[in-house]
């Protein structure tokens, strides 16, 4: 056997590994990620005690997905231990069997056997709409198993100001139930990420500021750039990206419609506007993840008497 022979099956042994490990490893290996916030009490005047929210997406529950699949995804988002629970979108798949009434019931036995005292919430992501079926089922399922869907609409949890977007890529985002405050309304996917010159006089001068801190959903990330004209104060949870999914090492290959500027981590979208990126728990398309693991995010909230500065601390 000649060294290029020896060069071809080391490399078609990487490659298997890295087959094996992408469809059959990694999308199994939830990473537990953990923010903790700390606001002045200033910015949160009814926050008064810690407050923990655990925050999930794009499970993208389908064809493949098994019984134990979704009780080791539940499993991992109860150990966190939450006072409320967000689902940031994408519960099903292209393939997902609406009609099979056996599956239905799973969906909702596990997803109901989340509990939080502050309740269970959500947004619909692109894929739950992107037939008139996919939302039908999508709510039903949500419903049943004890969630409220915010469509434009806000809570608040303890204290703390949340607020739900329409999907940006089938809906119209807007800061007012009634759709009198709209989000610009822009190609998410064509939006340009130099916005402040979209700002009011108002708000460039640093009155966007004294808005109230409030935890924002929305299924895409760059929502987020939207936000900035409006001079939103807070912090928005969003998925969608799957941070690529199959990535080459880490460095996402594809960037979709509506998280083409944020794809992963987190960003300082505006000075008083921070952006954190779920990786999802579920695949689509290609059942494979590399390097680029789901992921659920707890949120830990503070409220501090002596801090003067909103602190975010990573793990």
């Amino acid at each position: 056997m000649n060294k290029w022979h020896i060069g071809l099956s080391i490399l078609g042994a990487i490659g298997a590994l890295c087959l094996l490990y992408g469809f059959f490893i990694e999308p199994k290996c939830i990473h537990q990620r953990l923010v903790t916030v700390t606001i002045p009490v200033s910015h949160v005047t009814h926050l008064s005690k810690p407050l923990k929210i655990v925050f999930f997406s794009d499970i993208h529950i389908g064809s493949r997905t098994t019984e134990k699949d979704l009780a080791r995804q539940m499993r991992a988002i109860m150990q966190n231990e939450p006072d409320a629970i967000i689902f940031g979108g994408d519960l099903v798949e292209e393939a997902t069997p609406l009609a099979d009434e056996a599956f239905s019931s799973m969906a909702i036995s596990a997803l109901a056997s989340l509990e939080a005292p502050l309740g269970k919430w959500a947004v619909f992501g692109n894929h739950d709409l992107e037939a008139p079926r996919f939302r039908l089922w999508t709510e039903e399922i949500l419903k049943a198993s004890g969630f409220t869907i915010l469509e434009n609409e806000g809570i608040c949890l303890d204290g703390l100001p949340v607020w739900g977007f329409e999907d940006a890529l089938h809906g119209a985002p807007a800061l007012n139930a009634d759709g009198t405050s709209p989000l610009p309304r822009e190609n998410i996917g064509n939006i340009s990420r130099t916005r402040d010159h979209d700002k009011t006089d108002t708000q460039q001068s640093g009155a966007g500021s004294e808005a109230p801190f409030t935890l924002f959903i929305s299924h895409e990330p760059d929502t987020a750039l939207l936000c900035q004209a409006k001079g939103v104060s807070g912090l928005m949870l969003s998925g969608h990206s799957h941070y690529g999914q199959v990535t080459l090492f880490g460095l996402p290959i594809v960037r979709v419609p509506g998280a083409k500027h944020f794809v992963k981590g987190h960003y300082d979208v505006d000075s008083d506007l921070k952006l954190i990126i779920s990786a999802g728990l579920g695949t689509v398309h290609i059942h494979a993840r590399f390097f680029a693991r789901p992921d659920i995010v707890t949120i830990a909230f503070q409220p501090s008497t002596t801090a003067t500065e909103i602190t975010y601390s990573f793990k």
